[in-house]
């Protein structure tokens, strides 16, 4: 599928642009936008790429990239790399911080592909798939490491006091 990719940009907030992209998206239209933000880094970058939505599938699926409003009225575009029943676990491709009980009344769109400058890159194609698979492992790694090395420091500071105390 072919995709208008203008370079004229206009800024406008996502809030004000809601009730005209959820218009659109009902329609079965896509709606292309530049998201804002480095939590999605390396995939995407702020100012230079931007992704194509769709209206979100009844159920999303691992590795689906959604557009959602959390419940302080923020917006995210964060990969679902947990499902559980109506609710997904999302996490930003540039964090190790996983999002629970995100609801699917929340979503407000998917991500069908993006471009990355000039170029589109599909969520169908095989090179994004093992991008994603690659980077949700990396994530969790990252997490347990982060974690170990919480421990291993209160465990030190433990040991500490309890050497000052003798």
């Amino acid at each position: 599928m072919m995709h208008e990719h203008s370079k004229e940009k206009l800024r406008v907030s996502l809030a004000e642009l809601l009730p005209v992209l959820e218009e659109q998206l009902a329609a079965g239209k896509e709606v292309c936008f530049g998201p804002k933000g480095t939590s999605m880094l390396p995939m995407l970058r702020q100012g230079i790429d931007s992704v194509v939505l769709q209206k979100p599938p009844a159920r999303l699926k691992k590795y689906d990239l959604p557009l959602y409003r959390r419940k302080d009225g923020s917006f995210v575009l964060h990969r679902v790399v947990g499902v559980n029943g109506n609710e997904y676990t999302t996490c930003g491709d540039n964090q190790s911080v996983r999002e629970y009980h995100v609801r699917h009344s929340q979503v407000i769109g998917v991500v069908t592909g993006y471009y990355r400058g000039e170029e589109y890159i599909s969520c169908d194609s095989a090179k994004y798939k093992l991008y994603c698979r690659r980077r949700v492992r990396r994530q969790y790694w990252v997490g347990k490491l982060r974690m170990l090395k919480q421990a291993v420091k209160r465990f030190l500071k433990k040991m500490e006091k309890k050497g000052e105390q003798e």
